[in-house]
């Protein structure tokens, strides 16, 4: 963002004003009226399989222990769609996991005969996923009618405007104080609930270790980012693209506030964004995973300086497959027959290679590139270490080229 003013604006006097920033306060938090409160949690109460889907509810990391004990109190499982914050721990028995508009059925949301969408911009693509036909929808957000996005729409029987945090713990006092949840079915929703969980954690496990030729896999990478941070309160962002599902199913977030994932309306954010954490949290590890394109498109010989400049050091993990994943998965996805396809080249190589992390030791960054997955491990702590001593360092991981 560039903020502008001419320049005989900028230099001219002006007295000294002030301020009593207690008549400045924020909007209060809105709540849900009567009327949408009854009906939404009588439609909870009464569903078969109901459902709540969010992609950004955690930006209030309060909402998000709210939204933890609801689906506790009433055995409702939670799907994040294209989550831009950590929405809802990895490990609760109600968590159902992540979706990322992959060209395919959610099993969970095609079950569904109730669903909760709770501050989600695209909570799913209808032409090929969608709840049950038949299925309740409600929609709660601050803006649940999104005036701003052309030929948005979802077929909600009611859309209500308020506050994530505020909506969540009403619906959960309202439940408590009549008394409404049946502990036999509350009993086997949580069951059924907690074996697809389980199912999906098993599911993601054995996916997290390297290919059967050596080479390193996304979901190792995450995995070893994951393992790296388990004692460390680090604020973790990611630019990753085409590998936002697996990183997002792969962490396995449990902390609120812990991880934002891509904030900014275009590629490039997260060297910046990695400045302003670090300014704005001196005290937590700022950890950034991006993809090699983002990390080019961030300006890095720019981004690296200033974190030098105002010692606000940062970990820069690069998911490096030395190419541009999303043309040439959306040009497939468009033209499956097409030129490119048939001639397999959809012109989006890096090779020759780039020394990603030479460009931040040109700024005074620590930087290493590493294939070989069994050193992986000590390299990432390693470079954690020299980020904790104050210096900035940048780790690019060869995956699969594009």
């Amino acid at each position: 963002m560039y903020v502008t003013a001419a320049r005989e604006t900028l230099e001219q006097e002006v007295p000294r004003v002030a301020i009593d920033v207690s008549r400045w306060q924020p909007l209060a938090p809105a709540a849900l009226g009567i009327e949408s409160l009854e009906q939404i949690v009588q439609a909870l109460i009464e569903a078969d399989c109901p459902l709540i889907v969010t992609s950004y509810a955690g930006r209030s990391p309060a909402a998000v222990a709210e939204l933890s004990a609801l689906a506790r109190e009433l055995g409702i499982g939670v799907l994040e769609s294209v989550p831009n914050y950590m929405n809802f721990p990895a490990t609760h028995e109600c968590y159902l996991g992540v979706q990322w508009n992959e060209q395919r059925q959610n099993a969970a949301l095609a079950q569904a005969d109730v669903v909760l969408v709770i501050d989600s911009d695209v909570p799913w693509i209808g032409s090929v996923n969608r709840p049950s036909a038949g299925a309740a929808i409600y929609c709660v957000d601050v803006d649940p009618l999104k005036p701003s996005m052309n030929m948005w729409h979802v077929p909600a029987r009611r859309f209500a405007a308020a506050s994530a945090r505020v909506a969540v713990g009403q619906i959960a006092r309202f439940v408590r104080d009549h008394d409404l949840a049946d502990p036999a079915v509350v009993g086997a929703r949580r069951e059924a609930a907690a074996h697809t969980h389980q199912q999906e954690q098993a599911e993601r496990a054995g996916r997290e270790h390297p290919r059967d030729d050596g080479a390193i896999t996304a979901e190792y990478l995450t995995a070893c980012v994951r393992r790296l941070l388990e004692d460390e309160d680090a604020l973790v962002l990611t630019e990753v693209v085409t590998n936002s599902k697996i990183v997002a199913e792969h962490l396995r977030p449990n902390r609120p506030g812990s991880v934002i994932h891509h904030g900014g309306a275009a590629l490039g954010w997260a060297g910046g964004a990695a400045v302003g954490a670090k300014l704005a949290a001196p005290g937590q590890t700022v950890v950034s995973l991006v993809g090699d394109g983002c990390y080019l498109f961030g300006v890095p010989s720019s981004a690296q300086w200033v974190a030098r400049r105002y010692g606000v050091p940062a970990l820069t993990v690069i998911y490096d497959n030395r190419g541009w994943a999303a043309p040439k998965f959306s040009t497939l996805q468009v033209h499956p027959d097409g030129a490119a396809a048939a001639a397999g080249d959809f012109g989006t190589s890096f090779e020759p290679e780039v020394d990603l992390p030479g460009v931040a030791r040109a700024a005074g960054a620590y930087g290493v590139t590493v294939s070989d997955p069994g050193e992986l491990p000590q390299v990432l702590k390693d470079a954690l270490a020299i980020v904790r001593g104050g210096r900035s360092a940048v780790i690019s991981v060869h995956l699969p080229p594009v």
